[in-house]
């Protein structure tokens, strides 16, 4: 179980200095998945808004759920009583679930920088250098772990900790086919004296998140599961393939690619990342998602993806089609019949659905009693199977298009998004 092939890594096109695209398949308790592939977030256990029909009707090929939600939100005892989150859930194809790490950067530095995932490069320079910012960090780390102090972040009086085992023993019990070691997710406003401390620390945890972890098959475990590793090392070169190097030499069954870059870092931080981890194991970009970083990184040799944007963006009326994207909720669709992709082949696209139809939906006031909300959140599950659906076909296009070593010509009929 877990097996990686590489099908397809598009020799023709390395010789010629293209590129280090992919494909392959990865074998698991739930299915295989054909790479490179995206998991669709599934925050809490669920994709947002989506029913059991919904499920079958977007049909993603794997989801992403997450540990530190799940934890706080005391869903993990419930999962555990149902036989596991696939039980629980309803879903029956590959599970991810990440370690927390990402929440040590989202509820800490990036509140303190007012940042996400992907910051902007031409606030970096003048943020950094004068982070004198310890004390005002909501999240404290140590050694031992994390400790999430909840009446600083604005919620509840309690307080949360989540250590390299901690995380492990919460993954194990959610049950996920594939799982991450438990890390520091840094941001690119650190200074490379603070990034270093961070890298190391998180290497420490990697080796005590497999010792938490039995291999699979083990005494201790009733299931089995890949666990991946996280190469960390901000924007900084040396950081970052001293720390590819490093996680690389350990026995974990894939790697994760973590920390947030500056916008125009993404190619050469990947390629750093990338440098010493063995060819044979699947790699994965955690957190990211938009189209053009997409092809940046499957160019890189990425494998795996995870990123909120598709089912976010649809929430939010941010429609995907192949010649761009559709703001439905604005007023020059109020009139429009045509499909919402006319080329789509998506459960909302063979049914019929109009751009004028998904916008009233969109549009529709009122509470509960008048049916306005239903109708509005009817709205934002036909966008969110449409998205999902597109960002599944996108990914079968690059797939295709690496065999057909023509991932090149792919990445310019999405222009609109590059």
């Amino acid at each position: 179980m877990f097996e990686f092939k590489i099908k397809n890594n598009n020799q023709k096109a390395r010789s010629a200095g293209l590129g280090q695209a992919r494909t392959g398949f990865f074998d698991t308790p739930h299915g295989i998945i054909k790479t490179p592939n995206l998991a669709i977030v599934a925050t809490h256990g669920k994709i947002k808004l989506l029913n059991k029909t919904d499920y079958s009707r977007a049909n993603p090929d794997l989801t992403i759920s997450n540990t530190f939600h799940l934890f706080v939100n005391d869903k993990i005892k419930e999962i555990k009583k149902a036989g596991g989150i696939h039980k629980w859930s309803g879903f029956r194809k590959p599970i991810m679930t990440d370690s927390g790490g990402f929440q040590v950067f989202s509820l800490g530095w990036g509140k303190v920088f007012g940042i996400g995932k992907v910051a902007r490069s031409d606030g970096i320079s003048s943020v950094a250098g004068h982070l004198n910012l310890l004390s005002k960090n909501p999240v404290k780390i140590s050694e031992n772990g994390v400790i999430f102090n909840f009446s600083v972040l604005g919620g509840n009086n309690k307080e949360y900790k989540l250590t390299p085992e901690s995380s492990i023993k919460i993954q194990q019990d959610i049950g996920a086919d594939i799982i991450f070691a438990f890390d520091e997710c840094t941001s690119p406003l650190h200074s490379h004296s603070y990034t270093k401390k961070s890298m190391e620390r998180t290497h420490r945890w990697a080796i005590r998140s497999l010792k938490a972890n039995p291999p699979a098959g083990g005494s201790k475990l009733k299931i089995q599961q890949a666990l991946f590793g996280i190469v960390q090392g901000g924007i900084y070169e040396d950081l970052r393939k001293k720390s590819s190097k490093f996680i690389g030499s350990l026995s974990f069954d894939g790697f994760g690619i973590g920390g947030s870059f500056g916008e125009k870092q993404m190619a050469d931080v990947l390629r750093w990342s990338l440098s010493g981890l063995p060819e044979e194991k699947p790699r994965h970009l955690l957190g990211i998602g938009k189209i053009k970083d997409i092809f940046i990184a499957v160019k890189q040799g990425i494998d795996l993806f995870d990123c909120v944007v598709p089912t976010r963006e649809a929430r939010h009326g941010t429609i995907y089609t192949k010649s761009g994207k559709l703001a439905i909720k604005k007023g020059i669709f109020a009139k429009d019949g045509k499909l919402i992709d006319r080329n789509c082949d998506c459960w909302v696209c063979r049914n019929g659905i109009t751009r004028r139809e998904l916008r009233e939906d969109f549009s529709a006031k009122g509470g509960s009693a008048s049916g306005g909300k239903n109708k509005k959140i009817l709205g934002q599950r036909l966008a969110t199977i449409h998205n999902i659906n597109f960002f599944k076909n996108l990914f079968t296009e690059i797939r295709e298009a690496i065999a057909d070593n023509k991932l090149e010509k792919l990445e310019k009929e999405y222009y609109n998004y590059i």
